[in-house]
């Protein structure tokens, strides 16, 4: 079974929480007016919905539905973490949609990130029960959620709203990750390139503060530089040098407007560590030096 999203709306959250049942157990039967979310963290869940029968187990993401009456059907022992939430465009969906998942994810890959529109539509898909076999992507998800359920038993200012956004950025996640594994399916899946020039874009975002010359980049995507700077291109608009150069005056930006680090620390945390070459790169991507920026 597969759900369409749209992800301009954040989710309502009600309840969250964690449980560890080291003795076997079976889930209560209940009847709610709300979705409820399980990310399984160990053992397994045997859980029927309208009398449909599941099995979970670690790394499952499961979505209970509204107003349909779930039970266990057998004990067993483990651990997961439990999201109560409703949410306003959230609907089941017959149709696979796969061309367009597979558009938008070409779309944005093709978007220029530095632009004021947005790529593509805000709807998106995910699966009922879908097990998320990315280790770093489920290890991620835990440390979100426990980050939400720490400020949402803290009750400080607003915290439904912080709760609610932890769950967005799990269903964003989610519904990536879905689309990458219904990519993997196909028997035409995205070319290479694509893939390669995402991982360009993840590793000049994450890296972007240090020395980063070509040979660093055919070394860590082992491929020809000039290939891969023509196809980052033909696909983003920019070369490689231009869009790491936008990323970084974009961080520099950001940290004078919001720090009093003078110039030339600002430039090296951004990886430019000469503070004349920052000031020119600065005032080529901006207008005005960053002095003046800043004023």
């Amino acid at each position: 079974m597969q759900f369409q999203i749209n992800l301009d709306i954040i989710p309502r959250v009600r309840y969250i929480g964690y449980v560890n049942y080291v003795e076997p157990w079976s889930h209560f039967a209940r009847q709610l007016n709300e979705y409820v979310l399980y990310i399984m963290e160990s053992g397994t869940m045997y859980i029927e919905e309208n009398s449909k029968k599941y099995m979970l187990g670690k790394g499952d993401f499961f979505l209970l539905e509204p107003n349909k009456l779930h039970k266990g059907y057998k004990k067993a022992t483990c651990s997961y973490y439990y999201i109560h939430f409703k949410h306003s465009d959230l609907t089941i969906t017959n149709k696979k949609h796969i061309d367009d998942m597979v558009l938008k994810r070409r779309l944005t890959l093709e978007s220029n990130p530095l632009s004021e529109d947005i790529p593509t539509e805000s709807i998106s898909f995910f699966c009922k029960q879908f097990n998320i076999s990315n280790k770093l992507l489920l290890m991620n998800l835990f440390h979100t959620i426990k980050d939400g359920i720490t400020d949402y038993y803290k009750k400080m200012e607003d915290y439904k709203i912080y709760t609610s956004c932890k769950l967005h950025e799990i269903l964003i996640k989610v519904c990536r990750e879905y689309l990458t594994t219904i990519i993997n399916e196909q028997e035409k899946p995205l070319p290479r390139v694509y893939h390669t020039v995402q991982n360009i874009i993840d590793y000049i975002n994450n890296e972007y503060q240090k020395k980063m010359t070509s040979s660093d980049i055919e070394e860590m995507f082992e491929l020809n530089y000039d290939y891969l700077n023509r196809a980052f291109q033909k696909i983003t608009g920019y070369s490689i040098l231009n869009y790491l150069n936008i990323i970084r005056i974009n961080k520099a930006k950001e940290l004078i407007a919001s720090t009093s680090l003078k110039v030339s620390e600002i430039g090296y945390l951004v990886g430019v560590e000469d503070p004349y070459y920052f000031s020119r790169l600065f005032k080529k991507y901006v207008g005005v030096p960053p002095s003046k920026y800043r004023v």
